[in-house]
């Protein structure tokens, strides 16, 4: 049996201080090679014998990979830890899904060890980032090569583990717009316990004018292959007047187009009951905080 407290695979460690460093290096090693963020998920998984990497490109002597910069929306480096962006005042008030989510990752050393990135590029449709992260739009700057590319978060998960990320690009950077005035956000997370994986997530953000629901999306995680945005449930409240039955209605599609699964963590029946209550809470948090 793997002994999970030690490292027992041989592998080189190199340490680039530069974008361009770490890109060539991975254009060197290729498939035998992986970068490390923070490093609190693939060296679990080295320790369990899971992946069996010749070489461990760590990229947290870039110091042009781990920013926070506040103008017109968002510009977050991927190394910017959860501890950085949980304490960080303005994403509280203005970003509260996401400021909720990254308080929800697990313990404080994790969240000082774990980056943005890091949570995203390992592809887990249970990672406590992703929804709230799609429910604002936010969109992830990638380099490989000479080249780079930016797409929307929502569509760069294609499976668990999974992502449009190739083998020889780094994500460097996550976008995220400025909310629109009378903006609410919410995020929800079920699991075992505090420090744990969630069983069910959900993340909302709204846009509201007086009584009219003038935007919301809705954003589900641990319910199906990816973090899964549930646009029909979206459309039952958008353009109409606030209102309980709204809401309820919302939150019981939203739990007939989740594709959960049974697993150590929870059954799939379980999933799809308490992602109603969930929903429906996220829902009403979020509109009761986008009164200006």
């Amino acid at each position: 049996m793997i002994n999970s407290h030690i490292l027992s695979q041989e592998f080189e460690f190199v340490e680039p201080h530069t974008v361009e460093e770490a890109v060539k290096w991975m254009a060197t090693f290729g498939r035998r090679a992986r970068f490390m963020a923070g490093g609190t998920d693939l060296i679990v998984r080295m320790k369990m014998g899971r992946v069996h990497p010749e070489v461990l490109i760590n990229l947290s002597k870039i110091p042009a990979l781990r920013y926070l910069i506040i103008e017109h929306g968002l510009r977050i480096g991927v190394l910017t830890t959860f501890r950085q962006i949980e304490k960080n005042g303005f994403i509280q008030k203005r970003y509260t899904a996401l400021h909720e989510a990254t308080k929800a990752v697990t313990s404080v050393q994790i969240k000082t060890m774990g980056t943005l990135g890091g949570n995203l590029c390992h592809g887990s449709p249970a990672a406590d980032s992703a929804p709230p992260l799609i429910a604002f739009g936010a969109r992830v700057k990638m380099i490989g090569g000479d080249k780079e590319r930016t797409i929307p978060l929502e569509t760069f998960f294609t499976g668990p583990g999974e992502t449009l990320l190739t083998r020889e690009e780094l994500m460097v950077e996550i976008q995220i717009p400025e909310p629109k005035a009378n903006t609410g956000s919410a995020f929800i997370k079920l699991g075992r316990v505090s420090a744990d994986l969630a069983k069910v997530s959900a993340a909302v953000v709204i846009e509201r004018e007086g009584d009219l629901c003038r935007d919301c999306k809705i954003v589900m995680g641990s319910v199906a292959p990816i973090p899964l945005r549930t646009e029909e449930a979206e459309k039952i409240v958008i353009g109409r007047t606030f209102k309980e039955e709204l809401v309820e209605k919302a939150s019981l599609l939203v739990s007939e187009k989740i594709k959960p699964i049974s697993d150590l963590r929870s059954t799939a029946w379980y999933r799809k009951e308490v992602s109603k209550i969930l929903v429906r809470d996220a829902i009403n948090l979020a509109w009761k905080r986008a009164v200006p």
